[in-house]
């Protein structure tokens, strides 16, 4: 083989390679991009259940101390959709964390403190 044969075949193993490479460069970064934008989802829901727990602590104490109603519960209609919004809300976190893992994402990195 001469070395023009050579350099010929070594060009076009590197642009196979370089094209495989590439390939699986634009691929990861695709699944970082939807990791990234699930991690966003993620920290959003929760906050949101974080209200939506201050608010129902809220009505909770309205309703037990400056209305004295003495049973509250569950079915309670100021605080029924109040809870059916959460238990929701808890739903979609928990598919949205399934979701995140299977991409190969950790729960630490959904529990980190913002800094």
């Amino acid at each position: 083989m001469t070395f023009s044969e050579k350099l010929k075949k070594f060009m076009e193993t590197s642009v196979d390679a370089s094209k495989e490479f590439l390939e699986k460069a634009a691929d990861q970064a695709q699944v970082w991009g939807e990791m990234g934008k699930l991690k966003i989802e993620i920290l959003q829901l929760r906050s949101k259940a974080q209200s939506l727990t201050a608010k129902l602590g809220a009505e909770v104490y309205n309703l037990l101390i400056e209305k004295n109603e003495p049973m509250i519960g569950a079915s309670t209609p100021e605080i029924e959709p109040l809870i059916k919004e959460l238990e929701q809300l808890g739903s979609l976190i928990d598919e949205k964390e399934a979701l995140y893992r299977s991409k190969g994402g950790k729960d630490s990195d959904l529990n980190e403190k913002e800094k």
